[in-house]
């Protein structure tokens, strides 16, 4: 058991006493040492309640009001350049102000009612306020009853003239129509070349004998002739049927020539026969 040392004849300190003095004295230094680890925990907590927020970012397109009213879309906001084209929809554009401003004001309702707002390269999307979206199409209605038909309206301008369409098939033949009157006659032609020698055509019957013709004047006195009849005689074809012209010397004479007064040559048929196409022909008859 621990003791204390004896001083002038003071009795010795109990063991209890002895406890209870060193608890009161260790009391105090265990306080100050507790609020000393408490203050040294609490400085770092109070210095990061104090450092400083970073504030929010700043948006390149900023959107103040996005609403339906009065039945016109109203969308204002700012960017941050002046005189910016700021695009809605792709398809609505205005510049933005000095003060990189801008404001919208049209008759017009996104479908999504969430509107596209680009300024160059950015973009971005706002929620229009008193906006319903469209919904889904609803089922065709039946068909209704015809109503009565209205009255004739006037007649409309007549249309520009259009493109002329293709050639249709040829029709029927149609009935013949009446003769018309003659028409004037018209210059004479040139005269065209002779064409090529036909093919020798069949023999023609015999024409009708002509009419005697009209009594001639007597002509002039001749001198008087002698005895030998002339060698040569010209012999003519004028009138000829379509079938062509024929010409014959008399018996004791021969064709000595035959000429077509269409320029076409004459055929000979034997020495005292010879015939042309239709036009008329000139012969010379001889007596050998």
């Amino acid at each position: 058991m621990p003791t204390t040392q004896s001083l002038g004849g003071r009795k010795p300190i109990g063991s209890a006493l002895l406890f209870a003095l060193s608890l009161a004295l260790a009391g105090p230094a265990a306080a100050q040492d507790q609020g000393t680890a408490q203050g040294t925990t609490a400085a770092p907590q109070s210095k990061a309640r104090a450092r400083p927020k970073a504030g929010p970012s700043v948006q390149p397109i900023q959107v103040w009001d996005a609403r339906i009213e009065g039945g016109d879309l109203r969308i204002s906001g700012s960017v941050r350049k002046s005189g910016v084209t700021v695009i809605l929809d792709d398809d609505i554009s205005v510049l933005s102000d000095r003060r990189g401003r801008f404001e919208f004001r049209l008759p017009y309702r996104p479908a999504t009612c969430v509107a596209m707002i680009k300024a160059g390269e950015d973009e971005r999307e706002a929620v229009v306020a008193n906006c319903a979206p469209e919904g889904p199409a609803g089922k065709a209605g039946e068909t209704g009853p015809a109503g009565p038909q209205g009255t004739a309206g006037l007649q409309g301008p007549p249309g520009p003239k259009g493109d002329a369409g293709p050639k249709g098939e040829q029709g029927p033949k149609g009935e013949a129509g009446t003769a018309g009157l003659p028409g004037a006659k018209g210059d004479q032609g040139p005269k065209g070349e002779p064409g090529a020698r036909g093919e020798r055509g069949a023999k023609g019957d015999p024409g009708l004998k002509g009419d005697p013709g009209a009594k001639g004047d007597p002509g002039a006195k001749g001198e008087a002739a002698g005895t030998v009849a002339a060698p040569f005689r010209v012999v003519r074809a004028r009138s000829c049927p379509e079938t062509g012209c024929t010409l014959s010397c008399d018996a004791g004479e021969v064709l000595a020539s035959a000429t077509c007064q269409t320029g076409a040559a004459a055929t000979l048929d034997g020495e005292a026969k010879a015939s042309c196409p239709s036009g008329g022909m000139v012969g010379i008859c001889a007596r050998p």
